[in-house]
């Protein structure tokens, strides 16, 4: 028993040293490695030794929660991304060997490699919060292609129990490049505790930042009984009592088109409606009496409340007043670029500064602009406000005019349309829908102000 026991040990020692004769012995030489960080980690380029045995290439490493990682890379490539990191370190240790197809692998060699810091430390570091018209104002710009969320909350009260809490605002996905958004939390504060949380690729929460403290600045309307007048000094707009048309019709609250709604006839328009050639003159000005700090102008449009406008006489209404201007597309009448200027000396021409601006291109695709809700006929059918009710559901659509909450105080706003919006799709024609005398129209105009202590 023993001398079978002797020959079994010798045998098993025999095949050990066959197999670590023929064991993967080719080491990875390390002059044929390089490193360049990238966010949240960075790219080793190789070069595999030329021997048909390598199959791939393995790196090892901890990510910056201590998590092992393993990284694998094909022949077939010349690269391994290497991610895991959120603030930028250097001298990160790895070990990397190679591999043959039966997964032997060599004797790893040691290397370290640097980082630059993930998109979600990125994002925090650049992010600005500051109080905006009504609003919160978060402002950033990510220089690099990134992976990442950020998620967005305040400080109110939870209300299931009642309890303090951090409540979602909203999540986005972070991409590269500046942008801009406006929070409204949901409950009424005089100031807001905002925190901002950002996860990486892998839900991994990276980084919180807390704001203290933020109080939306405070807006009021502007009454044109009680606040401003308006000046039409190129004489553009056109009064006509009959046809419900006229610059009252911008103040009269009706921010959706409800007087025309579903109505047939060519003799109610209840809209303000400018022209011929209103583009870059002065298509109206307000005098707020005293200087202010203007926060928001509103553009707004009629909705599709009504089966149709006037055709003009191609449609068979020769005798129509203002088929000619209408035809039957609306939108040719509403303007994609606007400028407004401020002055506190309207008749120096030299004291004019621009205060904000708003800029589509003309020939936008119709589901882009600020008043695709607006379109009638054709192929916008959808649109079409079928009930009353349902008009009362709507929201309305306007135009945004932003200004800055560090701008100056101004009396006068000079409101300039640089252009109109061109005939969407399925309404171009030579002789419907053109607008060849440029004229414009707005369903109501809302001027907001710095509230005053």
């Amino acid at each position: 028993m023993k001398k079978l026991i002797y020959i079994l040990l010798v045998f098993w020692g025999f095949c050990s040293c066959q197999d670590d004769n023929s064991s993967f012995g080719i080491s990875m030489p390390i002059e044929n490695l390089s490193f360049r960080p990238i966010p949240g980690g960075a790219i080793m380029y190789y070069k595999l030794p030329a021997d048909q045995d390598i199959l791939y290439i393995r790196v090892r490493y901890k990510d910056s929660f201590g998590k092992d990682i393993i990284c694998s890379g094909s022949y077939a490539c010349d690269s391994l991304t290497l991610l895991g990191f959120n603030e930028a370190q250097t001298g990160i240790s790895a070990r990397v060997s190679l591999c043959n197809k039966d997964d032997i692998e060599s004797e790893p060699i040691e290397v370290t490699f640097d980082t630059k810091d993930s998109g979600p430390v990125t994002f925090l570091d650049n992010l600005e919060i500051s109080p905006d018209w009504g609003s919160i104002s978060l402002k950033y710009n990510i220089p690099e292609d990134i992976k990442g969320m950020a998620h967005i909350f305040y400080v109110g009260e939870n209300p299931a129990n009642k309890k303090t809490d951090t409540l979602l605002i909203k999540s986005f996905v972070l991409t590269k490049g500046t942008d801009s958004l406006n929070i409204i939390p949901q409950q009424a504060r005089l100031a807001y505790d905002i925190v901002v949380r950002t996860e990486d690729f892998r839900g991994y929460m990276v980084k919180e930042k807390v704001w203290e403290k933020i109080s939306p600045l405070e807006i009021e309307k502007q009454s044109i009984e009680e606040d401003f007048d308006f000046l039409d000094p190129a004489n553009l707009s056109i009064e006509d009592p009959d046809y419900n048309l006229g610059k009252a019709f911008l103040f009269d609250g009706d921010l959706k088109g409800e007087a025309c709604y579903n109505w047939n006839k060519f003799d109610n328009f209840s809209t303000y409606l400018a022209g011929p050639q209103c583009l870059g003159k002065p298509l109206f000005i307000i005098d707020l009496r005293e200087q202010k700090l203007p926060a928001e102008f509103r553009l707004y449009a009629m909705l599709f409340v009504r089966s149709s406008f006037p055709h003009g006489p191609m449609a068979g209404y020769p005798d129509e007043k203002y088929g000619e201007i209408w035809t039957s597309c609306y939108a040719t009448k509403l303007p994609s670029s606007v400028t407004v200027f401020g002055s506190n000396n309207m008749n120096d021409d030299s004291s004019w500064e621009i205060v904000t601006h708003f800029e589509q291109n003309r020939e936008i695709d119709n589901k882009l602009r600020w008043c695709e809700r607006c379109n009638d006929g054709g192929s916008y059918s959808e649109y079409f406000i079928k009930s009353f009710n349902a008009l009362q559901l709507a929201e309305p659509c306007y135009m945004k005019l932003s200004c800055s909450p560090h701008g100056k105080k101004y009396r006068y706003f000079k409101f300039v349309v640089n252009e109109v919006f061109a005939s969407p799709t399925g309404h171009e024609s030579a002789s419907y829908g053109s607008n060849y005398e440029k004229h414009v129209t707005i369903q109501e105009l809302e001027i907001f102000t710095a509230k005053e202590n």
